[in-house]
């Protein structure tokens, strides 16, 4: 059976467009929440309350814009910025500020640093809003 160069030439542009799209997807994370620190100290009703009601949450980070959606979000009036994108050296790093408004007393400032460094599927990072921390892991998706 005799193939034509145009025959391989159309597979070949196929399995590179899968290629793609497989490992498009590959440079954003879900990111599951495993522990949570305040500045003011780790007890009281406000602590636990929001240990309760976000450590096992999950949130995603499109690697692409900085935005984070999920459990923690960035992205509601603010347009976060990657200051670092990451190597194997260096996290990943977004930035965001939000005025305040009339959800906000004042500006909410947040940032994100995930090490994209380190060996392994999973990924530490760090998530601070305002005085709350949020730490735990980041895996490709």
């Amino acid at each position: 059976m005799q193939v034509s160069s145009f025959s391989i030439c159309c597979t070949l542009m196929l399995l590179s467009c899968y290629t793609a799209t497989a490992t498009a997807g590959s440079d954003d994370y879900i990111c599951t929440i495993e522990r949570f620190s305040q500045a003011m100290g780790d007890v009281g009703p406000a602590y636990q309350l929001l240990k309760d009601e976000y450590v096992g949450r999950q949130f995603t980070v499109d690697r692409s814009s900085g935005v984070t959606i999920g459990a923690l979000k960035n992205a509601v009036d603010s347009k976060p910025k990657i200051i670092d994108s990451g190597s194997s050296d260096n996290s990943f790093k977004v930035i965001s500020a939000v005025p305040a408004s009339q959800y906000y007393r004042g500006t909410l400032v947040t940032a994100l640093n995930v090490m994209v460094f380190v060996e392994g599927e999973k990924k530490p990072f760090s998530y601070m809003i305002n005085d709350a921390v949020y730490f735990g892991t980041c895996v490709s998706f």
